[in-house]
C-alpha cells in the first residue's frame, strides 16, 4: 500500500516526520512538501512560476522539498514521482487546528483536496495546538484511521479532516464524527512598529463558534474528542438552487436574456 506525505509547514516540520517515522515499516512512503513553511496558503498553487524541487533521501524514503505551496506538492508528486501512484494521501501532521472556518485557509486541507480532485482518497490531520510537541496522540489516532481505510475505505467524494486535542492520550474522550463548525474569525490589526516609513501590523484574533449544538468539530475538540469531520469539493448550496430561480424570476430586466437560440452575433 502506498501513502503519499505532505503537508504546509515545511517539510522538516516536526508532525510530518513523526508521521512519517511511524508509518514507514507498514507502507511504501514518498513526502512531497514545501521547502518552508507555507500555513494558511489555502489552494493557491505556483501559476506561471518555475518550481525548484529538491530530492532526497532519509530512511529509505524519497523526499521532494517544493519550493512552492502545499497544492503545489501534491500536483507535482502526484505527476511527476514515476512509479508512484498513492492509494492515499495524508496531510499532516499539522502543527494548529483545523476546524471550523479554518478549512478554507488551511494549506494542510487544501494539499488533501487536491489529492480528492485528482480522484485519490485523502486525509489531514491536524494537532490543535502550535506549540505542542508531543504528536504521540495523533500518529496513533492517524494510525487507526489509516488501517480503517485500507479495511473499508472512505465514503466517495469526501476527505476526512481529523482534528486531535493537544492533551495526554490518557485525557481523550474518545473519536466522534463531528460537522465542519459555523465559526468566524474574529480579528484586529495590531500596530508593531514603523519602518522606513511605513506602517508595519500584525493580523491577530481567534475563533468564534457562531453556532453551538454539540456536533461540531470545534465543540468535539473542546470536550478532548478527536474529531473526524467529512468534507468534500461541492460547495453547491443545493437547498438554495429553488429558491433562487423563484428570486431571479422575480429580478426585473432578466427576462430579455431568456429565449436567445441564435448564435454568436455575426458582424
Amino acid at each position: 500500500m502506498k501513502i503519499l506525505l505532505t503537508n504546509d509547514d515545511g517539510i522538516h516540520a516536526p508532525g510530518l516526520r513523526a508521521l512519517r517515522d511511524a508509518l514507514k515499516d507498514s507502507y511504501e512512503l514518498a513526502v512531497a512538501a514545501p521547502q518552508d513553511e507555507k500555513s494558511a496558503t489555502s489552494h493557491s498553487i505556483s501559476l506561471g512560476k518555475h518550481l525548484k524541487v529538491r530530492e532526497f533521501f532519509e530512511n529509505g524514503i524519497p523526499h521532494f522539498a517544493v519550493h512552492g505551496t502545499p497544492v503545489d506538492c501534491v500536483k507535482f508528486a502526484l505527476s511527476e514521482i514515476e512509479g508512484f501512484q498513492p492509494d492515499l494521501v495524508i496531510s499532516g501532521i499539522n502543527h494548529g487546528a483545523n476546524t471550523g472556518v479554518s478549512v478554507y485557509y488551511s494549506g494542510t486541507v487544501s494539499a488533501a483536496r487536491e489529492a480528492l480532485i485528482n480522484r485519490v482518497p485523502a486525509m489531514a490531520v491536524s494537532l490543535c495546538s502550535r506549540d505542542a510537541r508531543d504528536f504521540s496522540v495523533a500518529v496513533k489516532a492517524a494510525q487507526l484511521l489509516i488501517k480503517g481505510f485500507f479495511a473499508d475505505g472512505f465514503p466517495p467524494d469526501v476527505l476526512i479532516s481529523i482534528n486531535v486535542p493537544p492533551v495526554p492520550a490518557a485525557q481523550i474522550a474518545g473519536i466522534k464524527i463531528a460537522k465542519q463548525a459555523a465559526s468566524r474569525f474574529i480579528e484586529e490589526f495590531i500596530y508593531e512598529t514603523e519602518k522606513s516609513g511605513e506602517k508595519l501590523y500584525r493580523l491577530a484574533g481567534e475563533i468564534e463558534v457562531d453556532e453551538t449544538d454539540g456536533t461540531s468539530d470545534e465543540e468535539a475538540v473542546a470536550g478532548h474528542y478527536i474529531s473526524v469531520t467529512p468534507l468534500r469539493i461541492d460547495l453547491t448550496a443545493y437547498e438554495a438552487l429553488k429558491p433562487l430561480e423563484i428570486w431571479l424570476s422575480q429580478v426585473p430586466g432578466t427576462e430579455k436574456f431568456e429565449n436567445r437560440k441564435e448564435g454568436p452575433h455575426q458582424s
